[in-house]
This record gives structure tokens, sequence and C-alpha cells, in this order.
């Protein structure tokens, strides 16, 4: 059982609709911007499936939750209001990463009209390594990242959650910010494997870190990883954005999926300067915050117009 909210348009419809994940919440689903969203959906002619993922109000990723928004979207398309055609699929942080996952799949990657990720991380394995190493790439060059509070939980959260809770426990505990390094021989091999990566400041360090984790953890980096499941989008409309400066995924991970995407059809990505999704703590003057929201408002527009149409998916 998973939990979502549904906005609807006042009429009957049949409507285009949207399944919303957003990710990681840090101030929770209580929140009083998450139904202004929703209706704000609304108010422009989508219904708008707001998905709660538990593993991620848990500050985890889990694999498992590609398949379950798969079928949220399944479900919402046989709503006798919605109009399949015009649907799909959209999400901000690592779910923009699980919107693009999840409308790759069999079951419905066929009626899916538009995938859009807003700072979506491409794999799992490039981003666990920035954020392990703190440092990113930018161009060709390796760069010191400040990896922000919220990126550096989940990544710890999600690693130690393959292991037994006490063994979890007491690696949660060892890299917090006050908490007291452990020694190798209190851990077991897999908790050893995982606390190295936890512990690790050098890049070419982290990757051999990576390649020294347990097999069904790396099998679940590459589940968690996009790339792994690009070239099964077979929707006709693909939209995504990052802020040039995120702290909580670098930009150089949407930069890899526009490479990968290079030369397809329908595809449109745009670099702004908000800082992850806000206009406001960017401190921008006031012509180039203008600038920002028009190019903001240029990249979404092709997901309304699609909505607008008749073309049929699928």
């Amino acid at each position: 059982m998973v939990e979502g909210e549904v906005y609807r348009p006042p009429s009957d419809g049949p409507h285009p609709a949207m399944v919303v994940c957003l990710g990681v919440v840090p101030f929770g689903v209580e929140h009083p911007q998450v139904p202004v969203l929703g209706k704000a959906l609304a108010r422009a002619g989508f219904v708008g499936l707001l998905y709660w993922s538990p593993t991620m109000r848990d500050f985890r990723l889990d694999p498992e939750d590609v398949e379950n928004i798969a079928l949220a979207y399944d479900w919402m398309i046989h709503q006798p209001y919605i109009d399949a055609n015009r649907s799909g699929l959209l999400g901000t942080c690592v779910g923009g990463a699980f919107a693009i996952m999840a409308s790759a799949t069999a079951l419905v990657r066929e009626r899916v009209a538009f995938v859009s990720g807003y700072a979506p991380y491409s794999s799992m394995w490039t981003f666990a390594r920035d954020i392990a190493s703190a440092s990113r790439l930018n161009g060709e060059v390796r760069e010191t990242w400040q990896v922000d509070q919220l990126t550096r939980r989940v990544f710890v959260q999600s690693l130690t959650a393959w292991l037994p809770p006490t063994e979890a426990d007491l690696i949660r505990g060892a890299v917090a910010e006050d908490g007291s390094p452990l020694t190798p021989q209190e851990l077991s091999a897999d908790g050893q494997a995982v606390y190295a990566l936890l512990t690790l400041p050098d890049p070419q360090e982290a990757e051999e870190a990576l390649q020294l984790l347990p097999s069904g953890m790396r099998e679940k980096l590459t589940a968690l990883s996009p790339m792994t499941y690009i070239h099964d989008v077979h929707a006709p409309l693909f939209v995504h954005l990052h802020d040039v400066g995120d702290q909580v995924i670098p930009v150089g991970e949407s930069r890899r999926l526009q490479a990968a995407l290079k030369g397809r059809s329908g595809m449109h990505y745009t670099e702004m300067n908000f800082s992850h999704l806000d206009p406001v703590k960017g401190k921008l003057p006031f012509f180039k915050l203008l600038r920002e929201f028009w190019k903001f408002f240029t990249a979404v527009y092709p997901i309304f117009w699609q909505a607008c149409g008749k073309t049929k998916v699928g």
C-alpha cells in the first residue's frame, strides 16, 4: 500500500493527467506548499496524482519504487476522467530520476505521452562516487563539491538499509557529524565495504570502494540508475531541467543524460540558475530572475502543448 493525493479540475473531462514524484521531501508531505502544487495542476487542466513513496519518506531509495510509480500511473490512466493519450510523469530531484525509470517499464512505456525531470541524476554509480568523494565533474575537471546535507543523509540511509539493522545503526552513528569512528573488525565484510565507501574522500578510492560492495548492492545501484532504462523510454516528449549550481544533485548528472539522448526527437534540456528549484534562495537580481522564470516557462511549455493536443500514444 502506498499513499497519494489526487487533484482534479472541476469539469468532468477527460483530462490529461500527471503522476508527480517529489522525491525525498525534507519538510514532509503535510507542508502547505504541497496542496498548492496539486491545485495549480488542476487549474492548468491536469489531474495531478502526487505519489508519496514510503521509502523516500524514510530518506531511502529503493528500486521497488520504480515499479510502484508505474503501477500508480497505470491506475491513474484507467480512471474514466483521464485521457491516457495526453498523460505522463513528472518528478523533481531523485523523483525525476524515478519518473524517468518508471516511464520505461513494460507496463506503461507505450502509454506515456511525456516524461519530465527537474534535477534528476543519471546513474547511482556516478552520483554515489560524487557524494562519497565530495567532488563533482565540471566539464573535464573534477572540483570540490559541498554535498547538501539531505543528499548525504539519503546516501547513508540507502546504503546502510541493505545491511542488518544493528550494523546499519552502528555505521549511521559512526558517520554522523558527531559520531565516533569504527574499527573494521567491528563489522561484517559487507558492513566494512559500506563503511569504507562512507569514509573515503578520494574519488579514485570511492570508485574502488563501489566495486567492492556486495554483488546484491551493486545490482541495486544499477537498478536505481536511469541510464539502465533510458533506451526503453518511448515517450514522444522528454523534458528535463537542472540548476547549474545545484548542491543536491550535480548538474553533470543531467548533462550525462542529455549526452545519452543526443539526437533523439522530442528531447528538451534546459539549464537554469535557480537553487535546486528555489528561485528565491539563489538571490538573483530582479531582471536575471525574470530571465530564469522565462527559461523555465519555455522549458515546460511543450508539456502543456502536448497535453492540449490529440496525439495518440501507444
